[in-house]
């Protein structure tokens, strides 16, 4: 009997992982939906529209997008986090919404968990700006304009919790600066605050900021990343002006149910990669001002644990909630 119960189970497991290989086998036999948590027209959407039409041709499907805006992501996100695990209900989520949103929203119906990377796609730096009248050129000077004026600087954020935020409130920690935060709804906003003079300072994205710089309607003042980048070339990056750990790039990632299974989680990071190599696609995004950054479903997860790890530490210290 006891060989009979072991000969059940082996069959019985046997029988799960080919109903998986089947399932992968046939995937994807109808349209796949690309959820995205923002409105439509921004550019995490229109990144989303060029690499879903990409990866249905390499799927041989389609690939339609469904916009879910709201509540930091949550909504998008949460509905993909509770979809059928099968890999026809995907997420394209960035910085903020896949990382700081679940942190500081303890009552939202997922946990980080519950979602399983499929690759990441590409990213875009962040830049410290000033006020174009400000008499500072580089982050030292910002530090130390800040310190001969205890409490009367302020910096401009598109919302609370967004890594716009969490960026400049990590330099103003670190350095006692005592800068007020005034949060917006976007960074547009924020550009308009610095251009009118009301606040000091705010970091926000190479593509969003690229032609005000241009104009000298704003001043860049670092790059918040390893290199500089190659549309601000003189424009030196943080660790170039001695802080180092003033690093925060924006980056889109596609994520599956958690418990897709492997071999269809395998197809969709495939069918991104290809996307991602697409000249075509490539062009469309480079005029968009990103980078193509891929990285696998395994490498993604690494990279995402220590970004949690990172910006958990800024949340801690400066008590942020949301």
């Amino acid at each position: 009997m006891r060989r009979i119960g072991i000969i059940v189970a082996v069959l019985v497991v046997l029988s799960f992982a080919t109903a998986v290989s089947r399932a992968a086998e046939k995937f994807p036999h109808k349209p796949i939906q690309l959820i995205v948590p923002y409105g439509a027209g921004g550019l995490t959407d229109l990144a989303a529209r060029i690499v879903g039409e990409k990866m249905g041709k390499v799927l041989g499907t389609s690939v339609v997008i469904v916009n879910k805006a709201g509540a930091g992501t949550s909504i998008g996100a949460g509905f993909v986090a509770a979809a059928a695990p099968d890999g026809y209900t995907i997420l394209i989520n960035m910085t903020g919404g896949a990382v700081v949103t679940p942190m500081i929203m303890p009552n939202i119906p997922y946990k980080m968990s519950d979602l399983k990377p499929i690759g990441k796609m590409m990213s875009a730096v962040y830049l410290v700006l000033a006020d174009a009248s400000l008499p500072v050129n580089n982050l030292p000077e910002l530090i130390a304009y800040a310190k001969e004026r205890p409490g009367k600087l302020a910096y401009a954020s598109p919302g609370v919790g967004t890594v716009n935020h969490l960026a400049m409130e990590q330099m103003n920690l670190s350095h006692q600066l005592g800068m007020q935060h005034i949060p917006f709804t976007s960074e547009l906003q924020l550009l308009n605050a610095l251009m009118g003079h009301h606040v000091q300072a705010g970091a926000v994205t190479v593509p969003f900021s690229l032609k005000f710089i241009q104009a000298k309607e704003v001043k860049a003042l670092a790059v918040l990343g390893e290199k500089r980048d190659p549309l601000l070339p003189d424009i030196a990056t943080s660790a170039e002006e001695g802080l180092p750990e003033m690093v925060a790039s924006i980056y889109n990632v596609l994520f599956a149910p958690a418990k897709t299974p492997a071999p269809i989680l395998g197809q969709l990071e495939d069918a991104l990669r290809r996307a991602l190599q697409d000249q075509e696609l490539v062009e469309k995004l480079e005029k968009m001002q990103f980078k193509i950054d891929f990285l696998s479903s395994a490498d993604t997860q690494v990279f995402l644990d220590k970004e949690v790890t990172k910006w958990a530490a800024v949340l801690k210290k400066s008590h942020i909630t949301n």
